[in-house]
């Protein structure tokens, strides 16, 4: 018959677990892990907190000496950390880890045992990770005992590693209890530093690789890298860095249960100014305010021409570009160029008219009383339902960049962030038809509409102004052909208004009636 003689219950506690007199505690809807003193158990006290990853924690376990914990965030793609309890009221993350980076699997609990951590993952398993460095935490084994892969709340949900036998027990959801023997091995553990050869100064953010293994990581501003792996052996090992020229290790030891140290000095690149020219191909005159975007490996530039259409980057460093010059009344163009020191001066020429492949930001206007899901630019993050992609995950193909406008573009479910409250209107900026004989407009547009109440009942309509009279030159609904997918439109202007100087283009949707999921895109306009 217990007696309750304490509560701990300043926020909501999903998981925890408690040695001797100290409490450790996962706030699952806080966001955040507690290290309580419960020595005096009917005044709890909390001697530090520390947000996790994911900023959902869900599960933690403390290590033997009491000097680490180890949490789980049970979200899409989420984080398990490593954390420095050593002093509890100045708690240190340490790192960040996972596995199959990029699977967009789950953790749900990990474990502790003779230091190793021991993780039910929804879709992956059962996991073993080193964690006797725990800054530099190694997965060492696995289990798949889930059929499914990716996001999902299925598989793996429990496990138990402290059994006499040292066998492993875990269960899963749909497949049942497994029974696994285990090996515990120690990782091979890579460490270094990286600085510049000339200067002595720690590199930041160089990019540490051993070929043939998913082992990596980057500098932090100290210069300094940990990574490791499960599998001994000779490697290479590749250095690379912005600014910096790329230096390959070759035959790097890696041994089970040994940590091998490699500090790499790194040359610095010589840099140099590189400038150009953009030209109207009819008239060759410079053209003012073109907007050039060199994007590289490593560095990105963005520049603007002035009154004769030239640019200058005064600090450019070697390497293979891809080139977007973009101008409201001319032609976007884009091509991808070697340079190094020695390239001439770019010269580039757009012919006269109007395209438009969002690649830059030519000064489209969005608006509306839509309070989420207005349109704005950016590379669009895909979302599905039920299998369907409902916003896109990329941009027409085959024209410039990877940007597009999309109605929302914050990921996650299908309704979080589409169109809803009100309408969400992109007009183009103004451009003069008068001088043209027959001229189109032409685009790609997307168009997705399902769930919520009822039947689907939205549109995308398209509008065409002369700065005196505006009509609807096309309505895109639930039954039109190709939803869900990139859809080419053109329409001839002389059909619908006289031509002026003052035309524009724009898009309006809603979600209106009864509220339906609603997403847009706009892509690749053109004036031909």
């Amino acid at each position: 018959d217990p007696l309750e003689i304490g509560e701990f219950d300043d926020w909501y506690a999903h998981d925890g677990m408690a040695r001797g007199d100290t409490l450790y505690v996962a706030h699952i809807s806080d966001g955040f892990f507690t290290v309580v003193d419960v020595s005096d158990k009917q005044n709890p006290l909390v001697l530090g907190s520390q947000t996790t990853g994911n900023v959902f924690a869900h599960n933690i376990w403390v290590s033997d000496d009491g000097d680490h914990v180890f949490t789980t965030d049970e979200v899409t793609g989420g984080w398990m950390g490593s954390y420095d309890i050593s002093d509890p009221t100045d708690i240190q993350e340490l790192q960040l880890f996972r596995s199959q980076p990029g699977s967009n699997t789950i953790p749900h609990n990990t474990h502790f045992i003779n230091d190793y951590v021991v993780t039910s993952y929804y879709r992956l398993g059962t996991t073993v990770h080193d964690v006797s460095r725990p800054h530099n935490v190694v997965e060492v084994a696995s289990y798949d005992h889930c059929p499914l892969t990716g996001d999902g709340f299925n598989g793996g949900w429990g496990t138990y590693p402290w059994l006499p036998s040292g066998r492993i027990i875990s269960t899963d959801i749909e497949e049942g209890l497994f029974v696994l023997d285990v090996t515990y091995q120690r990782a091979c553990w890579l460490e270094g530093t990286v600085t510049d050869a000339v200067t002595t100064l720690p590199v930041n953010n160089a990019q540490v690789e051993v070929l043939g293994l998913s082992a990596t990581d980057v500098t932090g501003i100290d210069g300094s890298y940990a990574t490791g792996h499960q599998q001994a052996g000779v490697y290479d090992v590749l250095f690379t860095a912005p600014g910096y020229e790329d230096q390959l290790v070759s035959g790097v030891t890696l041994a089970n249960g040994q940590l091998t140290l490699l500090d790499v000095q790194l040359q610095p690149l010589v840099p140099f100014a590189f400038s150009g020219q953009v030209t109207d191909s009819v008239t060759l005159a410079g053209i003012e305010g073109v907007q050039v975007s060199l994007v590289g490996p490593d560095f990105d530039h963005l520049v603007t021409t002035d009154a004769q259409g030239n640019f200058t980057i005064p600090v450019m460093y070697a390497g293979t570009y891809e080139v977007v010059a973009a101008h409201w009344g001319h032609h976007e163009k884009c091509f991808t160029q070697a340079i190094d020191d020695a390239t001439p001066p770019l010269a580039i020429e757009l012919a006269p008219g109007w395209s438009d492949h969002f690649s830059l930001d030519l000064g489209w206007s969005s608006y509306g009383q839509a309070v989420s899901g207005a349109w704005e630019r950016g590379v669009p993050v895909g979302t599905t339902y039920f299998g369907a992609t409902s916003n896109p995950d990329a941009d027409v193909p085959d024209d410039c960049g990877e940007q597009a406008y999309v109605t929302g573009n914050g990921g996650g479910s299908a309704g979080a962030d589409d169109v809803d409250g009100g309408p969400a209107i992109l007009r183009s900026p103004v451009f003069d038809l008068t001088g043209t004989l027959d001229p189109y407009v032409r685009y790609r547009r997307w168009f997705f509409n399902s769930g919520g109440n009822g039947s689907p009942d939205d549109e995308l309509r398209a509008y065409l102004s002369n700065g005196v009279d505006s009509v609807l030159v096309e309505t895109v609904g639930p039954g039109s052909v190709g939803n869900g997918s990139w859809v080419a439109s053109s329409v001839r202007v002389l059909d619908h208004l006289s031509l002026t100087a003052d035309m524009h283009f724009s898009v309006w949707t809603s979600d209106d009636g009864s509220g339906h999921l609603l997403e847009c895109g706009l892509d690749r306009f053109s004036v031909v």
